[in-house]
């Protein structure tokens, strides 16, 4: 295999990052195991017992906030004895979880409570060294809580940096911040992860893939977008470590927040959701939408967010099932396509390469038809990679 630092250009990426297993296999050890990780939202546990199961990568986990002392805490869902998962609900409430195999019984704390016949282990055996694993650590920012599989790299505030202050815009929206307890939209998709990730910022495909939508936008409101003007007015922005940001000049139809953000490698906020990016396999990727309800507003308001964000990105709306034809399944299989040339195995990402601008916090900006938030996101990738 090529070495996977060569993979990736100023303006380029090979094609073989979206298809390869060992690469596959390589970002689940050298991203998802090391850099932090997006798992859930304080509103999802907000009440003492509360739990919700996700994934950080590939491996199980469940996040809980404690009934007594209400700590918020990340265990790997993996019972100490054989290894079957504790829980198999994606959320609730419960002061235990039990092994359905042997009966092993864990306290919303981690800690092992009961097992069937204990005699049989031994006077030495010490049922308070055997609770739930814990992952290394975990941070939270106003709400969003993360993860990280590593001990070691960077605080949370470091990871986050520039993107801080979007995520606190997106909780100052509502009079007594955000909750995303209005369910959750899934979908799944036969293709790489972080084609999902990069579409979450791609405003040049906008008036291509989803023309239909913004004719029939047009022909109601009776305005056209200009999409020309759009792109020239606005900005997209490299925030470091990954990150990016989109942002908008004005209402197009699709969300109520003024930017897309994405909090590399699997967090996007954009419209009026938190969009979670979970790989399965190299060519199988889950994701979850979670639309942004705001405490303290009115049914209406919240009632009239739930149907923009399902006019566009819901099983019934336009954007969703167009990302899926044209941007996913479409992609996969030109990505069959071989040359026999080795330039045609590569993808550009160099639009605006020519026209970026740094300012004075070594922020990267350029407008919004420019690649940057892929030309940002690679960056990370390759050296988190390498």
């Amino acid at each position: 295999m090529t070495k996977v630092t060569n993979l990736v250009q100023e303006g380029a990426v090979h094609g073989d990052i979206y298809l390869k297993e060992e690469i596959f296999q390589l970002e689940m050890e050298k991203i998802f195991e090391t850099t932090w990780v997006y798992v859930a939202h304080e509103s999802e546990i907000a009440n003492p017992g509360d739990y919700k199961t996700t994934f950080i990568g590939r491996q199980p986990v469940i996040v809980t906030r404690e009934a007594d002392t209400e700590k918020v805490n990340v265990f790997f869902n993996r019972c100490r004895h054989r290894a079957a998962t504790v829980c198999q609900q994606e959320k609730g409430n419960a002061n235990y979880f039990r092994c359905a195999l042997h009966g092993w019984t864990y306290s919303n704390n981690g800690d092992l409570t009961g097992m069937p016949f204990q005699d049989g282990y031994g006077e030495d055996f010490d049922r308070c060294t055997m609770g739930l694993k814990k992952v290394a650590r975990i941070g939270i920012h106003n709400g969003f809580i993360f993860a990280s599989l590593s001990k070691a790299g960077k605080s949370l505030d470091e990871h986050l940096g520039h993107a801080k202050k979007y995520l606190d815009y997106v909780v100052g929206t509502g009079p007594e911040g955000i909750a995303l307890n209005a369910g959750v939209h899934k979908y799944h998709f036969d293709g790489n992860w972080k084609q999902q990730v990069e579409n979450t910022i791609d405003p040049y495909h906008l008036s291509v893939t989803h023309r239909s939508f913004f004719n029939i936008l047009a022909n109601k409101t009776g305005k056209k977008i200009n999409f020309a003007r759009m792109h020239k007015s606005e900005k997209i922005r490299d925030l470091g470590n990954g990150h990016s940001l989109y942002e908008l000049d004005a209402d197009i139809g699709i969300g109520e927040l003024p930017f897309n953000l994405i909090i590399f490698p699997n967090l996007g906020i954009l419209g009026s959701q938190v969009r979670v990016t979970f790989p399965v396999s190299v060519d199988k990727t889950n994701v979850q939408l979670y639309p942004i309800m705001l405490k303290g507003a009115s049914k209406e308001e919240n009632a009239a967010r739930l149907r923009k964000h399902e006019g566009f990105y819901g099983p019934a709306g336009f954007g969703t099932v167009d990302d899926l034809e044209v941007a996913f399944d479409r992609v996969v299989e030109g990505l069959k396509a071989k040359s026999g040339d080795e330039d045609g195995e590569w993808l550009e990402i160099s639009r605006g390469l020519s026209r970026e601008v740094v300012d004075e916090d070594g922020i990267i900006t350029a407008t919004s038809s420019d690649e940057i938030s892929s030309r940002a996101f690679y960056k990370e990738w390759k050296q988190l990679m390498s």
